[in-house]
């Protein structure tokens, strides 16, 4: 009885008591500091304010209390219990970018799966090579064709050491050192033994 006239006298103030309100369409408005409107249809929930929120505050032990909050412009990620953002949705691409506060590596991603101990690899020329400090960094020099690995504090040349070449050397039937000639045209079909020589070459 105590409840009933409770909620009538509630109804007699502009006011309604319930535990529940359930309808297929609704629109609430407080009119406090502006005007802040919800609407809650079918298909969405619309709500308008100077910093509107949707908050999910856990109450079990270690619960979090965060939402989803509209501040000056972007939508963010907010900590309601640390009164600070999480995260700038809007912004998030430059988070995990390099340097970003949340930097995905392509392995992070599955383009490049690294066992362990090269954490980038890059290549240029030697002009361009950067000063060492990244330890266990891959350089390729591509006009000098040397592979360096970045110490952290210097670069140490593990492999390549220019253009790999080898050298045959042909001699005609008069020449002085045709002892030391791999090929040696004799004046019978010179053009073959020279392209036989070419040809050897790796």
């Amino acid at each position: 009885m105590g409840e009933m006239l409770k909620r009538l006298f509630g109804l007699l103030r502009g006011e309604l008591h319930v535990e529940r309100v359930r309808a297929g369409e609704a629109e609430f408005q407080k009119l406090r500091a502006g005007k802040h409107t919800v609407d809650i249809e079918n298909e969405y929930i619309h709500i308008s304010g100077a910093t509107p929120y949707v908050r999910f505050e856990g109450t079990e032990t270690g619960g979090a209390d965060k939402g989803i909050k509209e501040d000056a412009g972007s939508l963010k990620i907010y900590d309601f219990s640390a009164a600070s953002d999480v995260m700038d949705l809007e912004a998030h691409a430059s988070r995990h970018a390099k340097g970003g506060a949340d930097e995905l590596t392509p392995s992070d991603i599955g383009a490049v799966e690294n066992s362990g101990g090269v954490p980038e690899a890059l290549a240029d020329t030697e002009a361009n090579r950067p000063a060492a400090g990244v330890t266990g960094r891959i350089f390729i020099a591509t006009d000098t064709h040397k592979i360096y690995r970045d110490t952290g504090t210097a670069w140490d040349v593990i492999g390549g050491s220019g253009v790999v070449s080898t050298t045959f050397v042909v001699g005609a039937s008069d020449c002085k050192d045709q002892s030391r000639a791999d090929y040696k045209p004799d004046g019978t079909a010179d053009q073959e033994e020279i392209n036989a020589a070419i040809g050897a070459l790796p």
